[in-house]
Protein backbone atom coordinates (compact mmCIF):
# COMPACT_ATOMS: atom_id res chain seq x y z
CA UNK A 1 0.00 0.00 0.00
CA UNK A 2 1.36 3.38 -0.95
CA UNK A 3 1.99 5.98 1.71
CA UNK A 4 -0.91 8.22 0.70
CA UNK A 5 -3.16 5.24 1.42
CA UNK A 6 -1.41 4.32 4.68
CA UNK A 7 -1.72 7.87 5.92
CA UNK A 8 -5.48 7.66 5.68
CA UNK A 9 -6.03 4.06 6.76
CA UNK A 10 -6.02 4.79 10.46
CA UNK A 11 -8.75 7.39 10.10
CA UNK A 12 -10.97 5.62 7.59
CA UNK A 13 -13.86 3.47 8.78
CA UNK A 14 -15.35 0.46 7.04
CA UNK A 15 -18.27 2.25 5.50
CA UNK A 16 -20.87 1.01 3.08
CA UNK A 17 -19.40 3.48 0.63
CA UNK A 18 -16.59 0.99 0.05
CA UNK A 19 -18.99 -1.75 -1.10
CA UNK A 20 -18.37 -1.08 -4.79
CA UNK A 21 -19.73 -4.36 -6.07
CA UNK A 22 -19.19 -3.50 -9.73
CA UNK A 23 -15.43 -3.38 -9.14
CA UNK A 24 -15.10 -6.75 -7.38
CA UNK A 25 -14.24 -9.83 -9.44
CA UNK A 26 -16.06 -12.99 -8.30
CA UNK A 27 -13.90 -16.14 -8.19
CA UNK A 28 -15.70 -19.48 -8.49
CA UNK A 29 -14.55 -22.46 -6.43
CA UNK A 30 -15.28 -26.18 -6.64
CA UNK A 31 -16.57 -28.53 -3.95
CA UNK A 32 -14.53 -29.95 -1.07
CA UNK A 33 -11.63 -32.04 -2.45
CA UNK A 34 -13.22 -32.62 -5.88
CA UNK A 35 -11.05 -31.76 -8.87
CA UNK A 36 -13.79 -32.19 -11.43
CA UNK A 37 -17.35 -33.12 -12.24
CA UNK A 38 -16.73 -33.75 -15.93
CA UNK A 39 -14.01 -33.35 -18.56
CA UNK A 40 -14.91 -29.68 -19.05
CA UNK A 41 -13.65 -28.95 -15.53
CA UNK A 42 -10.35 -30.67 -16.36
CA UNK A 43 -9.86 -28.63 -19.52
CA UNK A 44 -10.77 -25.39 -17.76
CA UNK A 45 -8.39 -25.98 -14.83
CA UNK A 46 -5.46 -27.63 -16.67
CA UNK A 47 -5.66 -26.41 -20.26
CA UNK A 48 -5.42 -28.63 -23.36
CA UNK A 49 -4.29 -32.22 -22.84
CA UNK A 50 -0.85 -33.31 -24.15
CA UNK A 51 -0.63 -34.33 -27.81
CA UNK A 52 -2.42 -37.61 -28.47
CA UNK A 53 -4.07 -37.52 -25.04
CA UNK A 54 -7.47 -36.44 -23.76
CA UNK A 55 -8.79 -35.46 -20.32
CA UNK A 56 -11.16 -37.70 -18.37
CA UNK A 57 -12.82 -37.18 -15.01
CA UNK A 58 -12.67 -40.39 -12.98
CA UNK A 59 -13.69 -40.51 -9.29
CA UNK A 60 -13.64 -36.70 -9.27
CA UNK A 61 -9.95 -36.68 -10.35
CA UNK A 62 -8.56 -35.35 -13.66
CA UNK A 63 -6.57 -37.93 -15.63
CA UNK A 64 -5.29 -38.21 -19.21
CA UNK A 65 -5.61 -41.19 -21.55
CA UNK A 66 -4.89 -41.86 -25.23
CA UNK A 67 -7.49 -40.41 -27.56
CA UNK A 68 -10.04 -43.06 -28.52
CA UNK A 69 -11.13 -43.01 -32.14
CA UNK A 70 -14.88 -42.94 -32.78
CA UNK A 71 -16.12 -46.05 -34.68
CA UNK A 72 -17.77 -45.19 -37.96
CA UNK A 73 -21.05 -46.71 -36.93
CA UNK A 74 -21.11 -44.39 -33.88
CA UNK A 75 -20.57 -41.24 -35.90
CA UNK A 76 -24.13 -40.71 -37.08
CA UNK A 77 -24.45 -43.47 -39.70
CA UNK A 78 -26.29 -46.02 -37.56
CA UNK A 79 -29.99 -45.23 -37.02
CA UNK A 80 -29.96 -46.70 -33.52
CA UNK A 81 -27.12 -44.64 -32.07
CA UNK A 82 -28.69 -41.51 -33.55
CA UNK A 83 -31.95 -41.99 -31.68
CA UNK A 84 -30.68 -41.40 -28.19
CA UNK A 85 -28.77 -44.61 -27.43
CA UNK A 86 -25.69 -44.64 -25.28
CA UNK A 87 -23.12 -44.39 -28.11
CA UNK A 88 -24.65 -41.13 -29.36
CA UNK A 89 -26.20 -39.29 -26.42
CA UNK A 90 -23.64 -38.99 -23.73
CA UNK A 91 -20.77 -41.43 -24.07
CA UNK A 92 -17.24 -40.05 -23.90
CA UNK A 93 -16.41 -41.04 -27.53
CA UNK A 94 -19.34 -39.00 -28.87
CA UNK A 95 -20.43 -36.10 -26.65
CA UNK A 96 -17.25 -35.02 -24.93
CA UNK A 97 -14.17 -35.95 -26.93
CA UNK A 98 -11.93 -33.55 -28.77
CA UNK A 99 -13.10 -34.74 -32.25
CA UNK A 100 -16.78 -34.00 -31.47
CA UNK A 101 -17.64 -31.35 -28.88
CA UNK A 102 -15.84 -29.20 -26.37
CA UNK A 103 -12.59 -29.08 -28.35
CA UNK A 104 -10.14 -26.21 -28.06
CA UNK A 105 -11.48 -24.30 -31.12
CA UNK A 106 -15.05 -24.68 -29.89
CA UNK A 107 -15.35 -24.07 -26.14
CA UNK A 108 -13.25 -23.40 -23.11
CA UNK A 109 -10.17 -21.97 -24.86
CA UNK A 110 -8.61 -18.51 -24.81
CA UNK A 111 -9.73 -17.89 -28.38
CA UNK A 112 -13.34 -18.82 -27.72
CA UNK A 113 -14.97 -18.79 -24.30
CA UNK A 114 -14.61 -20.12 -20.81
CA UNK A 115 -11.08 -18.98 -19.92
CA UNK A 116 -10.98 -16.86 -16.80
CA UNK A 117 -9.80 -13.28 -17.45
CA UNK A 118 -6.71 -12.65 -15.34
CA UNK A 119 -3.76 -10.28 -15.46
CA UNK A 120 -1.74 -13.15 -16.93
CA UNK A 121 -4.12 -13.60 -19.87
CA UNK A 122 -5.05 -9.93 -20.36
CA UNK A 123 -3.85 -8.19 -23.55
CA UNK A 124 -1.31 -5.41 -22.92
CA UNK A 125 -0.51 -2.40 -25.06
CA UNK A 126 3.27 -1.75 -24.78
CA UNK A 127 2.63 1.87 -23.73
CA UNK A 128 -0.74 2.01 -21.97
CA UNK A 129 -1.00 -1.60 -20.80
CA UNK A 130 -4.67 -2.40 -20.22
CA UNK A 131 -5.64 1.27 -19.84
CA UNK A 132 -8.00 2.72 -22.43
CA UNK A 133 -7.19 6.18 -23.85
CA UNK A 134 -10.35 8.17 -24.41
CA UNK A 135 -11.49 10.26 -27.36
CA UNK A 136 -9.84 13.68 -27.61
CA UNK A 137 -6.47 12.61 -26.21
CA UNK A 138 -3.35 11.01 -27.63
CA UNK A 139 -0.01 9.69 -26.40
CA UNK A 140 3.11 11.67 -27.31
CA UNK A 141 5.98 9.43 -26.26
CA UNK A 142 7.05 7.39 -23.27
CA UNK A 143 10.20 6.54 -21.34
CA UNK A 144 11.21 3.83 -18.85
CA UNK A 145 11.12 4.92 -15.21
CA UNK A 146 13.57 3.74 -12.52
CA UNK A 147 12.37 1.65 -9.59
CA UNK A 148 11.22 3.18 -6.30
CA UNK A 149 10.21 6.55 -7.77
CA UNK A 150 7.84 8.28 -5.36
CA UNK A 151 7.26 11.46 -7.38
CA UNK A 152 8.40 13.26 -10.53
CA UNK A 153 8.73 16.95 -11.41
CA UNK A 154 9.49 18.59 -14.76
CA UNK A 155 10.96 22.02 -15.53
CA UNK A 156 9.21 24.44 -17.92
CA UNK A 157 9.91 23.87 -21.63
CA UNK A 158 10.89 23.90 -24.32
CA UNK A 159 13.63 21.64 -22.87
CA UNK A 160 12.12 19.50 -20.14
CA UNK A 161 14.49 18.42 -17.35
CA UNK A 162 12.99 15.64 -15.25
CA UNK A 163 13.66 15.09 -11.54
CA UNK A 164 12.48 12.35 -9.19
CA UNK A 165 12.27 11.46 -5.51
CA UNK A 166 13.49 7.90 -4.97
CA UNK A 167 13.76 5.68 -1.93
CA UNK A 168 11.87 4.65 1.18
CA UNK A 169 12.71 5.88 4.66
CA UNK A 170 15.78 7.59 3.20
CA UNK A 171 14.52 9.53 0.19
CA UNK A 172 16.75 11.43 -2.23
CA UNK A 173 16.20 13.73 -5.20
CA UNK A 174 17.84 12.60 -8.46
CA UNK A 175 18.09 14.04 -11.93
CA UNK A 176 16.51 11.76 -14.54
CA UNK A 177 17.85 13.74 -17.49
CA UNK A 178 16.05 15.44 -20.38
CA UNK A 179 12.73 14.14 -21.65
CA UNK A 180 12.33 11.69 -23.31
CA UNK A 181 15.95 10.44 -23.19
CA UNK A 182 16.03 9.78 -19.47
CA UNK A 183 19.33 8.74 -17.87
CA UNK A 184 19.23 8.85 -14.06
CA UNK A 185 22.18 10.47 -12.32
CA UNK A 186 24.51 8.11 -10.49
CA UNK A 187 24.41 10.12 -7.25
CA UNK A 188 21.61 12.08 -5.56
CA UNK A 189 21.34 15.85 -5.75
CA UNK A 190 19.69 16.30 -2.38
CA UNK A 191 18.52 14.34 0.65
CA UNK A 192 14.84 14.96 1.34
CA UNK A 193 15.33 14.27 5.04
CA UNK A 194 16.67 16.98 7.32
CA UNK A 195 20.02 16.05 8.98
CA UNK A 196 18.40 15.24 12.33
CA UNK A 197 16.04 12.70 10.73
CA UNK A 198 18.56 10.81 8.61
CA UNK A 199 19.42 7.29 9.62
CA UNK A 200 16.02 6.51 11.13
CA UNK A 201 14.79 3.02 10.32
CA UNK A 202 11.12 3.71 11.00
CA UNK A 203 8.63 6.48 11.62
CA UNK A 204 9.67 8.47 8.52
CA UNK A 205 7.22 8.73 5.61
CA UNK A 206 8.39 10.55 2.46
CA UNK A 207 5.37 12.04 0.72
CA UNK A 208 4.48 11.44 -2.90
CA UNK A 209 5.05 14.92 -4.29
CA UNK A 210 7.88 16.80 -5.96
CA UNK A 211 7.28 20.30 -7.35
CA UNK A 212 9.43 22.55 -9.51
CA UNK A 213 9.16 26.32 -9.25
CA UNK A 214 11.50 29.30 -9.62
CA UNK A 215 14.60 27.09 -10.10
CA UNK A 216 13.84 25.14 -6.94
CA UNK A 217 12.44 21.71 -6.07
CA UNK A 218 10.10 21.10 -3.14
CA UNK A 219 9.53 17.70 -1.52
CA UNK A 220 8.25 16.70 1.90
CA UNK A 221 7.90 14.02 4.53
CA UNK A 222 5.99 13.38 7.74
CA UNK A 223 6.87 11.52 10.92
CA UNK A 224 5.03 9.43 13.46
CA UNK A 225 3.03 11.73 15.71
CA UNK A 226 2.15 14.18 12.92
CA UNK A 227 5.36 16.22 12.68
CA UNK A 228 6.66 16.99 9.21
CA UNK A 229 9.14 18.91 7.08
CA UNK A 230 9.26 20.31 3.56
CA UNK A 231 12.62 20.18 1.80
CA UNK A 232 13.65 22.96 -0.58
CA UNK A 233 16.46 22.26 -3.06
CA UNK A 234 18.04 25.21 -4.87
CA UNK A 235 19.01 23.95 -8.34
CA UNK A 236 21.22 26.96 -9.16
CA UNK A 237 22.84 27.31 -5.72
CA UNK A 238 22.60 23.99 -3.86
CA UNK A 239 24.22 25.54 -0.81
CA UNK A 240 21.07 27.66 -0.31
CA UNK A 241 18.87 24.56 0.09
CA UNK A 242 16.87 24.41 3.30
CA UNK A 243 14.30 22.54 5.43
CA UNK A 244 11.13 24.11 6.83
CA UNK A 245 8.80 22.77 9.53
CA UNK A 246 5.46 21.72 8.02
CA UNK A 247 3.40 19.17 10.00
CA UNK A 248 1.07 16.95 8.03
CA UNK A 249 2.20 18.18 4.60
CA UNK A 250 0.29 16.18 1.99
CA UNK A 251 0.75 17.88 -1.39
CA UNK A 252 2.06 21.06 -3.00
CA UNK A 253 1.99 23.11 -6.19
CA UNK A 254 3.97 26.04 -7.61
CA UNK A 255 2.28 29.44 -8.04
CA UNK A 256 3.52 32.53 -9.88
CA UNK A 257 1.85 35.93 -10.17
CA UNK A 258 3.83 38.92 -11.45
CA UNK A 259 7.07 39.00 -9.48
CA UNK A 260 5.75 36.72 -6.73
CA UNK A 261 6.79 33.06 -6.70
CA UNK A 262 5.62 30.62 -4.05
CA UNK A 263 5.02 26.98 -3.25
CA UNK A 264 1.45 26.37 -2.06
CA UNK A 265 1.54 23.58 0.53
CA UNK A 266 -1.50 21.58 1.66
CA UNK A 267 -0.62 20.90 5.30
CA UNK A 268 -1.39 21.48 8.96
CA UNK A 269 1.14 24.25 9.36
CA UNK A 270 4.25 26.00 8.07
CA UNK A 271 7.07 27.48 10.14
CA UNK A 272 5.30 28.81 13.27
CA UNK A 273 1.77 28.94 11.78
CA UNK A 274 -0.62 26.06 12.50
CA UNK A 275 -4.03 24.70 11.50
CA UNK A 276 -5.44 22.78 8.52
CA UNK A 277 -5.15 24.84 5.36
CA UNK A 278 -3.10 25.99 2.40
CA UNK A 279 0.23 27.66 3.15
CA UNK A 280 2.58 29.60 0.90
CA UNK A 281 6.34 29.38 1.12
CA UNK A 282 7.15 32.62 -0.73
CA UNK A 283 10.51 32.05 -2.42
CA UNK A 284 10.61 35.46 -4.14
CA UNK A 285 10.82 37.18 -0.73
CA UNK A 286 14.18 37.78 0.94
CA UNK A 287 14.25 36.08 3.33
CA UNK A 288 11.62 33.54 2.33
CA UNK A 289 8.24 34.14 4.00
CA UNK A 290 5.55 31.77 5.29
CA UNK A 291 1.94 32.85 4.75
CA UNK A 292 -1.37 31.08 5.35
CA UNK A 293 -3.41 31.37 2.15
CA UNK A 294 -6.61 29.41 2.83
CA UNK A 295 -8.52 28.08 5.85
CA UNK A 296 -10.27 24.71 5.74
CA UNK A 297 -13.78 24.37 7.18
CA UNK A 298 -14.37 22.56 10.46
CA UNK A 299 -15.66 19.57 8.49
CA UNK A 300 -12.13 18.86 7.17
CA UNK A 301 -10.55 15.81 8.75
CA UNK A 302 -7.25 15.61 6.87
CA UNK A 303 -5.23 17.38 4.23
CA UNK A 304 -5.72 16.62 0.55
CA UNK A 305 -4.43 17.28 -2.94
CA UNK A 306 -3.29 20.40 -4.77
CA UNK A 307 -2.61 21.58 -8.33
CA UNK A 308 -2.22 24.85 -10.23
CA UNK A 309 -3.30 24.92 -13.89
CA UNK A 310 -1.25 26.68 -16.56
CA UNK A 311 -3.60 29.67 -16.45
CA UNK A 312 -3.06 30.09 -12.70
CA UNK A 313 -6.34 28.61 -11.48
CA UNK A 314 -5.60 26.60 -8.33
CA UNK A 315 -7.27 23.43 -7.07
CA UNK A 316 -7.08 22.61 -3.36
CA UNK A 317 -8.75 19.84 -1.41
CA UNK A 318 -9.12 18.01 1.86
CA UNK A 319 -10.59 14.76 3.21
CA UNK A 320 -13.98 14.67 4.94
CA UNK A 321 -14.94 12.25 7.77
CA UNK A 322 -16.34 9.72 8.40
CA UNK A 323 -15.06 7.91 5.28
CA UNK A 324 -12.36 10.52 4.57
CA UNK A 325 -13.20 10.89 0.91
CA UNK A 326 -11.50 13.76 -0.88
CA UNK A 327 -13.14 16.96 -2.12
CA UNK A 328 -11.69 19.73 -4.27
CA UNK A 329 -12.32 23.45 -4.85
CA UNK A 330 -11.21 25.73 -7.69
CA UNK A 331 -9.69 29.12 -6.80
CA UNK A 332 -9.10 32.06 -9.14
CA UNK A 333 -5.50 33.35 -9.29
CA UNK A 334 -6.62 36.79 -8.09
CA UNK A 335 -7.98 35.24 -4.87
CA UNK A 336 -4.64 33.56 -4.12
CA UNK A 337 -2.70 36.73 -4.98
CA UNK A 338 -4.90 38.79 -2.65
CA UNK A 339 -4.28 36.37 0.23
CA UNK A 340 -0.53 36.50 -0.38
CA UNK A 341 -0.35 40.29 -0.48
CA UNK A 342 -2.70 40.90 2.47
CA UNK A 343 -1.51 37.97 4.58
CA UNK A 344 -5.19 37.15 5.11
CA UNK A 345 -6.42 33.63 4.32
CA UNK A 346 -9.67 33.03 2.44
CA UNK A 347 -12.23 30.32 3.29
CA UNK A 348 -11.67 27.44 0.90
CA UNK A 349 -15.25 26.15 1.13
CA UNK A 350 -16.49 29.57 -0.08
CA UNK A 351 -14.90 28.82 -3.48
CA UNK A 352 -16.63 26.79 -6.24
CA UNK A 353 -16.45 23.04 -5.62
CA UNK A 354 -15.50 20.61 -8.37
CA UNK A 355 -18.09 17.85 -8.74
CA UNK A 356 -15.70 14.90 -8.90
CA UNK A 357 -18.49 12.38 -8.34
CA UNK A 358 -16.32 9.94 -6.36
CA UNK A 359 -13.26 9.76 -4.16
CA UNK A 360 -9.83 10.40 -5.73
CA UNK A 361 -6.24 9.82 -4.64
CA UNK A 362 -4.14 12.00 -6.99
CA UNK A 363 -4.41 15.30 -8.84
CA UNK A 364 -2.30 17.28 -11.31
CA UNK A 365 -2.43 20.22 -13.65
CA UNK A 366 -3.19 19.37 -17.28
CA UNK A 367 -2.96 22.50 -19.45
CA UNK A 368 -5.69 24.96 -18.44
CA UNK A 369 -7.33 22.39 -16.22
CA UNK A 370 -6.80 19.65 -13.67
CA UNK A 371 -6.94 15.85 -13.73
CA UNK A 372 -7.87 13.56 -10.84
CA UNK A 373 -7.49 9.80 -10.43
CA UNK A 374 -10.99 8.71 -9.40
CA UNK A 375 -12.14 5.57 -7.64
CA UNK A 376 -12.84 4.20 -4.17
CA UNK A 377 -11.14 2.36 -1.32
CA UNK A 378 -12.05 -1.31 -0.87
CA UNK A 379 -12.31 -3.23 2.40
CA UNK A 380 -8.52 -3.74 2.51
CA UNK A 381 -7.85 0.01 2.13
CA UNK A 382 -6.57 -0.43 -1.42
CA UNK A 383 -7.65 2.26 -3.85
CA UNK A 384 -9.51 0.78 -6.83
CA UNK A 385 -9.19 3.25 -9.71
CA UNK A 386 -11.97 3.68 -12.27
CA UNK A 387 -10.57 6.48 -14.45
CA UNK A 388 -8.35 9.53 -14.80
CA UNK A 389 -10.54 12.51 -15.73
CA UNK A 390 -9.91 16.14 -16.64
CA UNK A 391 -11.82 19.32 -15.77
CA UNK A 392 -11.17 22.44 -17.83
CA UNK A 393 -10.81 25.56 -15.64
CA UNK A 394 -10.99 29.21 -16.60
CA UNK A 395 -11.16 32.50 -14.76
CA UNK A 396 -14.54 34.13 -15.40
CA UNK A 397 -15.01 37.68 -16.54
CA UNK A 398 -16.18 38.41 -13.02
CA UNK A 399 -13.08 38.90 -10.83
CA UNK A 400 -12.47 36.08 -8.40
CA UNK A 401 -14.76 33.54 -10.09
CA UNK A 402 -13.88 30.32 -11.91
CA UNK A 403 -15.74 28.39 -14.63
CA UNK A 404 -15.44 24.61 -14.18
CA UNK A 405 -15.90 22.42 -17.24
CA UNK A 406 -17.63 19.06 -17.41
CA UNK A 407 -15.75 15.92 -16.47
CA UNK A 408 -13.84 14.55 -19.48
CA UNK A 409 -12.37 11.03 -19.10
CA UNK A 410 -8.74 10.74 -20.21
CA UNK A 411 -7.94 7.15 -19.22
CA UNK A 412 -10.39 4.42 -18.22
CA UNK A 413 -9.64 1.21 -16.33
CA UNK A 414 -11.09 -2.08 -17.60
CA UNK A 415 -9.23 -3.94 -14.83
CA UNK A 416 -6.56 -3.32 -12.19
CA UNK A 417 -3.77 -5.09 -14.11
CA UNK A 418 -2.18 -1.76 -15.08
CA UNK A 419 -1.89 0.94 -12.43
CA UNK A 420 -1.31 4.68 -12.51
CA UNK A 421 1.35 5.42 -9.92
CA UNK A 422 1.49 9.20 -10.29
CA UNK A 423 0.32 12.25 -12.20
CA UNK A 424 2.33 15.36 -13.02
CA UNK A 425 2.47 17.90 -15.83
CA UNK A 426 4.95 18.40 -18.65
CA UNK A 427 4.34 21.85 -20.11
CA UNK A 428 0.69 21.87 -21.14
CA UNK A 429 0.61 18.06 -21.33
CA UNK A 430 0.05 15.34 -18.74
CA UNK A 431 2.80 12.95 -17.62
CA UNK A 432 1.46 9.68 -16.21
CA UNK A 433 3.41 7.06 -14.28
CA UNK A 434 2.24 3.60 -15.38
CA UNK A 435 3.17 0.19 -13.98
CA UNK A 436 2.29 -3.39 -14.98
CA UNK A 437 3.96 -6.61 -16.17
CA UNK A 438 5.93 -4.56 -18.71
CA UNK A 439 7.59 -2.51 -15.95
CA UNK A 440 7.32 1.14 -14.92
CA UNK A 441 7.25 3.98 -17.41
CA UNK A 442 6.28 7.60 -17.89
CA UNK A 443 3.77 8.30 -20.64
CA UNK A 444 3.09 11.74 -22.09
CA UNK A 445 -0.56 12.46 -22.95
CA UNK A 446 -1.83 15.55 -24.74
CA UNK A 447 -5.10 16.99 -26.00
CA UNK A 448 -5.70 16.25 -29.68
CA UNK A 449 -5.52 19.51 -31.60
Amino acid sequence: MKYADVKRAGARTKSLMFATASLVLAVATTGCGAECVDVYDCRSENGPAPAGQEWTCASEKCETRPIQQVPEEDAGTNPEPDAGTEPDAGTEPDAGTEPDAGTEPDAGTETDAGTEYTCETAPYDPVLGTLQLQTGFETAGSAPMPDDVLAVAVTPGPTYAVYAVQGGTSADVYSLGIWPDLTPSASPLFNVLAPEDRGATSGIYPNRFLVHGAERLLAGYTKSGGAGTVSLYDIVTPGNSSYVNSPGNMSAAAFTSGTTSAFLINSAGLSAINGFGIYALVTSADPMASVKVADFPQTAGANGFSAVANNGVSVFGFAVPPDYSNVAYAVAPSVVSAALSSNTPFALDAQPQIDVGSDFDAASAFGDGVVVKRGAYDDTWQFVTTDVSRYALSADATPGEVVIGERTPVLSFVDQCTSVTQLTHLGSDLLVGIEDVNGERLVRIRVVQ
